[in-house]
């Protein structure tokens, strides 16, 4: 029995002093963190969440602008309806022969006959064309399209708009939140007061965050602006 209680107080002397060394090794790192928490927050977090919101924004305003080079034959086939008067140039002598009445003079009579005459080469008749044309053939066309597809117009803007409205919150609490030590003081006693402090009020960078595209966008002269060494 005395051999259990002394080996029962090591035991105890033993885990006081593995507990006792573990919270000094929780309390520096906790004082650490805590001494770098507005570093972490202004290098790292808020960045990386304000760059996540940014883009996925970004990327529902984007247009993608191609040119696209269309080379192909396109059949043609209708009907060209034609109704229109205009002249016609003889290109040979045309002989022409019909039955023709005489009337005498003075009360003679009638006398039956033929005509033959010839119209002469190159004469000009105005006549007028009331016709239907058959069309059938084929056309070449070879042109650059320019296509423009806004993004906010496809399926992807329901995901893009999801994932923005999933970071918005934090993007304004961050933006709410001190970013030194030296605002702490005042921003605990608007809390504490409760001045209005709404860390999911709506901010300038939750807004309107994305500041605009560099690349890929049409210039005054109608030309895509290329990217950075391209």
């Amino acid at each position: 029995m005395q051999q259990f209680r002394v080996w029962w107080n090591s035991f105890k002397t033993v885990a006081i002093w593995i507990s006792f060394i573990t919270n000094m090794v929780l309390l520096i790192v906790s004082i650490l963190l805590l001494m770098q928490l507005f570093q972490i927050k202004n290098g790292i977090v808020e960045p990386l969440v304000d760059g996540l919101h940014r883009n996925f924004v970004g990327l529902d305003e984007a247009v993608i602008i191609r040119t696209i080079e269309v080379s192909d034959d396109i059949p043609v086939i209708f009907d060209l309806p034609v109704n229109q008067e205009t002249d016609v140039v003889l290109t040979a002598d045309v002989p022409l022969a019909a039955n023709a009445t005489f009337t005498l003079p003075g009360g003679g009579g009638l006398i039956n006959g033929r005509v033959d005459i010839v119209l002469p080469q190159n004469l000009v008749l105005p006549v007028r064309l009331s016709m239907n044309v058959p069309v059938n053939t084929q056309i070449p066309v070879d042109m650059p399209v320019e296509v423009e597809i806004p993004l906010n117009e496809t399926q992807l803007h329901d995901p893009f708009v999801n994932l923005r409205e999933l970071l918005e919150p934090y993007v304004r609490v961050l933006d709410h939140l001190p970013e030194r030590w030296g605002q702490v003081p005042d921003f605990l006693i608007d809390v504490w007061q409760g001045d209005g402090v709404n860390l999911l009020a709506p901010t300038a960078e939750s807004a309107d965050p994305w500041p605009g595209f560099t690349t890929g966008v049409r210039s005054e002269t109608g030309d895509t602006v290329p990217p950075p060494g391209g």
